[in-house]
């Protein structure tokens, strides 16, 4: 009968340490909010979250709105930027961005899947699939990365695209889901 008891109040506990354990990070996601989407503003907003990164580079960017969930598990290199309302997600498997990786507004990438377990996804356990994106990549706007995927160096995910599976160097991919649809030496400019 105790113990029947003393179970939901067990369980808010837990609930209640759980939120005091992330407020620090969205104390600082709210800060973040206050300040201009220009490159003063996407600057500090970097500043504010490289302590809860797992490991970041120097000159990270963050734009207004963005979301970067499970920090623990994002490492970053140098001259990184994150645009506009994107929602990055290290739960589980863990991302790694290489120098010079470039998000446009909206990107998604969630490093861990859902699973099912007796017909449903609601409790099914999340299966890791750590993403890799490799340097100079370019992710255009409102891409998803699902996870398990690695992106390789001097890449262009088109926008809207749904990468599911691994690209290689210096590929273009775009479209449901993302194929090859050209090289990115082409786009390149002389100095």
């Amino acid at each position: 009968m105790v113990k029947k008891l003393l179970r939901p109040f067990a369980v808010f506990l837990l609930s209640a340490l759980q939120i005091v354990k992330g407020m620090p990070l969205r104390i600082t996601e709210r800060l973040g909010q206050w300040f201009p989407e220009n490159a003063a503003g996407c600057r500090l907003r970097g500043c504010l979250y490289r302590p809860f990164l797992k490991r970041c580079g120097r000159n990270l960017r963050v734009g207004l709105g963005a979301k970067l969930e499970h920090p623990g598990g994002i490492e970053l290199g140098s001259d990184v930027f994150i645009g506009h309302g994107c929602w990055i997600s290290g739960l589980r498997g863990g991302i790694l961005f290489e120098d010079e990786v470039m998000l446009g507004p909206y990107v998604t990438m969630v490093s861990s899947d859902h699973t099912f377990r007796d017909g449903s996804a609601r409790f099914g356990p999340g299966r890791p699939g750590p993403i890799r994106v490799g340097r100079g990549s370019w992710i255009a706007a409102q891409a998803v990365v699902t996870a398990g995927v690695i992106i390789g160096s001097s890449v262009l995910v088109g926008a809207g695209a749904v990468v599911t599976k691994d690209v290689e160097d210096g590929v273009i991919v775009g479209g449901i889901p993302a194929k090859p649809i050209g090289r990115t030496a082409d786009l390149t400019l002389e100095s």
